[in-house]
């Protein structure tokens, strides 16, 4: 039994379940979708935002190589989540210095956790939105007719992306393992592939 009245959304449970009862909800088929309807990009461009652990994710290929296979599949571009958080870390640190004392919005099963068990915190959750949000808008404000898949490890992050803050941004969310799952359906292999770059955000 899942209590929804303590439940974050972090994910722990899927991976701890020796009988694997719990999964995650599944957009694979929605990112499919929007890969056929963009026709190579000819209706829309499909861009994909790609959380920094992607780096270790597939310890089998280069990075560049994985970036090549997400292009290989109707992405039009791959942008980085950092990027999010390079602009959230420069609107944080200006709200920090207006409030004084302020806890994080990158995380959404944190901020989840900080309302459900300290709810008298709640009001010093910034009120940024998370690095996934932040690079989704900026590129729908500078993108028109854009669509945003994000990919990261994080089955919150689906979660996430059902809040109506965030709704308007992000169309789906991929984790790690769907997008392997991708490569497989298609019979990508990413290790034959060359070097695409990521290289949008700071260090």
């Amino acid at each position: 039994t899942i209590n929804d009245d303590k439940c974050i959304s972090c994910g722990a449970c899927v991976y701890q379940c020796p009988f694997g009862a719990i999964a995650d909800k599944s957009y694979i088929l929605d990112v499919i979708d929007l890969i056929k309807k963009s026709q190579s990009g000819s209706n829309y461009k499909l861009y994909c935002v790609v959380a920094p652990s992607i780096s270790s994710q597939f310890v089998y290929a280069k990075l560049g190589q994985v970036i090549s296979g997400i292009k290989a599949l109707g992405f039009h571009t791959v942008v980085e989540a950092a990027l999010g958080a390079d602009m959230v870390a420069d609107a944080e640190s200006r709200e920090l210095v207006e409030k004084g004392f302020l806890t994080s919005s990158c995380c959404p099963a944190f901020v989840d956790f900080i309302e459900k068990n300290f709810p008298e915190l709640k009001e010093h959750i910034s009120h940024n939105l998370s690095p996934m949000a932040t690079i989704a808008k900026y590129i729908k404000d500078t993108t028109s007719d854009a669509k945003v898949v994000f990919i990261g490890p994080c089955t919150a992050k689906k979660a996430e992306a059902q809040k109506e803050s965030v709704k308007p941004y992000v169309d789906a969310v991929l984790t790690f393992e769907e997008l392997q799952a991708l490569f497989d359906s298609r019979d990508i292999d990413i290790t034959t592939l060359g070097e695409d770059v990521l290289d949008n955000a700071s260090y």
